[in-house]
């Protein structure tokens, strides 16, 4: 669900609110995606967070794709995830100063871009934000939470 639809009433997915984080930095290669999916499949797959392993993967890999896409092949692509006991979130982002284009929504309001339209349908909030690691550069995020 788009963050201008989505009730706020979550604890945010901070690691100043306890949230525990891993990182990986892959180069930007056809490779890139499928190690970040196996990152996160190798995470979650023993933990309270495993019922949204099949989501957090496909949209990982979508992101990772696009910012592979999208960032220059000298560059790194960054995925940074936060797990809670209630979800997780994932960002990635380029470690370059090449800009991952911000989402543009098609006629109709959704978004124009398959892994954007995923993020939409899937995750209970998305978006993308300037990266808080590297200046200059965009990061695309989304947060999946277990059901209460």
């Amino acid at each position: 669900m788009h963050p201008s639809t989505a009730p706020v009433t979550r604890t945010p997915i901070r690691a100043a609110a306890g949230a525990r984080p891993y990182v990986l930095t892959a180069p930007n290669t056809p490779t890139a995606p499928k190690a970040a999916r196996d990152f996160v499949h190798a995470v979650l797959r023993r933990t309270a967070l495993s019922p949204l392993l099949d989501t957090a993967v496909l949209l990982t890999s979508e992101a990772v794709t696009r910012a592979h896409l999208h960032t220059p092949r000298t560059a790194d692509i960054l995925l940074r995830m936060l797990t809670a006991g209630h979800g997780l979130r994932i960002s990635v982002h380029d470690v370059a100063p090449a800009r991952i284009p911000w989402p543009a929504p098609a006629a109709g309001g959704q978004p124009d871009d398959y892994g954007l339209l995923l993020a939409d349908r899937l995750a209970d909030d998305w978006g993308t934000a300037p990266s808080e690691e590297v200046p200059r550069s965009t990061s695309l995020w989304f947060e999946l939470h277990l059901d209460r």
